[in-house]
């Protein structure tokens, strides 16, 4: 009996049968209430840091989004590059590759934290120092950083868990472990900032000890309930083969991300050279768009899984109905967020900062609208590039990623001297349109492979 649910819900999770956009929708809801919970994190800190710390305050924590991005971004997109594997030999039935690669992929994960703890937290006050952050911010920053470096293993654990559970259909549990630390990280938050003298390091090790248990929820699960990852029975020895494998898949994503995230750190020290007024500005339409945006990012982040299932199964054609609808989908995803920001980015900067400084509420709201307006261009950069992630391409990609990196570059020593805020206000949908020109043109290349392989099979 066992047996038998345990095979129903592998169905059940499975992407290859079914309508697409429904299977999509399904998958890509948790996925989304779950981001908008990790949003949640970073939003709770900011708004009782501003309320309780001050401006200042918030403006130092906020000023270290990019660096965080730069770090943490690479071991995220490094956990979910090697998901790819496990998701396509899944799809494939195979579950002695699935635990092969959950294996594997374990011992790439420790490494890398490792050595990303040791150098990034030797290498804050540079890089505090190189993107020239304020003075008056500076301690807040550094006193921010210096806690999440520490505790980074933990959300390096958490999204090592969590991109096996989605790579084999369930975006669901992991879901339920951010609602757990997603309200613990709120409660630790008020408490560590508002009743210890910790200051901003409260609000760090409000964010560490939440996905700490986040992610040890996760690990709970595996090992009771997820058998193709409990490892029983496993007794394969590690391969250097299958390790250069899954990093062929890893590396790209997680290069990817930082390389995005130098784009980010070049507007940061941009913004900086405007002052903690355009610091807190940037940082609180940013804040706002990366809600707004996230229905696209988990629209995105479910058809890697969704194509790489697909193709493992060698279901092409299904893999190209599944994108067509997807574009639907974001279009009209596209379009409510946009109108939202076209009319009310002004009251949404307010709600959201509770200042009356009209520098940041007309700043923040210029942001908001520049980024509304083209948010359908964001949406086809994700499905195209998580399209051609899950398909194991890692070339255009990449080269996304640098194209995003050389617009924030411009933005930031062209524009934003020119123009000053309008220019870091459209530096984003410009990294946005360079980086869809590569992934478009390798989606519509592996389009056409796709269809002459199942031309092929009929």
């Amino acid at each position: 009996m066992n047996e038998t649910r345990a095979a129903q819900k592998a169905r059940q999770q499975l992407l290859t049968e079914g309508k697409p956009y429904r299977k999509i929708i399904t998958f890509s809801v948790p996925i989304l209430i779950g981001s908008l919970f990790q949003q949640l994190y970073s939003m709770a800190d900011a708004l009782v840091i501003s309320r309780t710390l001050g401006v200042e305050a918030f403006a130092g924590v906020s000023s270290t989004g990019s660096i965080t991005f730069l770090i943490l971004g690479f071991a995220q997109g490094l956990t979910a590059g090697l998901a790819i594997s496990i998701s396509q030999s899944f799809g494939a039935g195979d579950h002695q590759a699935v635990k092969r690669h959950y294996v594997h992929n374990l011992i790439i994960s420790l490494a890398v934290v490792a050595l990303l703890t040791a150098l990034s937290l030797l290498g804050t006050d540079w890089l505090l120092a190189v993107m020239q952050t304020p003075g008056d911010i500076l301690g807040y920053a550094r006193d921010y950083l210096t806690v999440i470096f520490g505790g980074m293993v933990v959300s390096m654990l958490y999204n090592f868990f969590a991109n096996p559970l989605r790579a084999l259909g369930d975006s669901r549990s992991p879901l339920y472990f951010l609602f757990v630390a997603s309200g613990l990280n709120i409660v630790l938050d008020i408490v560590l900032i508002r009743f210890t003298p910790l200051g901003v390091a409260g609000a760090a090790w409000a964010t560490v000890i939440s996905q700490g248990v986040s992610a040890a929820l996760c690990l709970i699960l595996i090992l009771k309930k997820v058998e193709v990852l409990s490892l029983n029975g496993y007794r394969e020895p590690v391969r250097l083969s299958v390790i250069l494998q899954n990093l062929r898949l890893g590396l790209p994503m997680a290069f990817q991300s930082s390389i995005i995230a130098l784009g980010t750190i070049f507007m940061t020290y941009a913004t900086n050279r405007m002052g903690s007024t355009a610091v807190a500005s940037y940082s609180v339409g940013s804040k706002i768009d990366g809600i707004a945006v996230e229905p696209l990012r988990s629209l995105g982040m479910a058809m890697i899984t969704y194509t790489a299932q697909n193709y493992g199964a060698g279901k092409y054609r299904r893999i190209l109905r599944g994108v067509c609808q997807s574009i639907v989908i974001a279009a009209i995803l596209s379009a409510v967020p946009g109108l939202v920001m076209f009319f009310g980015g002004r009251g949404l900067v307010y709600l959201f900062l509770g200042t009356s400084d009209q520098v940041i509420l007309s700043q923040g709201a210029l942001l908001l609208f520049v980024h509304g307006v083209c948010y359908m261009i964001l949406a086809l950069l994700f499905i195209f590039r998580y399209v051609t992630q899950g398909l194991g391409q890692t070339l255009m990609p990449t080269m996304a990623g640098i194209m995003e990196l050389v617009m924030r570059t411009v933005a930031a020593f062209i524009l934003v001297p020119k123009f000053e805020f309008l220019g870091a206000a459209v530096s984003t949908p410009l990294s946005w349109l360079g980086a869809l020109l590569p992934v478009a043109i390798a989606y519509f290349i592996a389009a056409r492979n796709l269809r002459k392989k199942a031309a092929e099979e009929t």
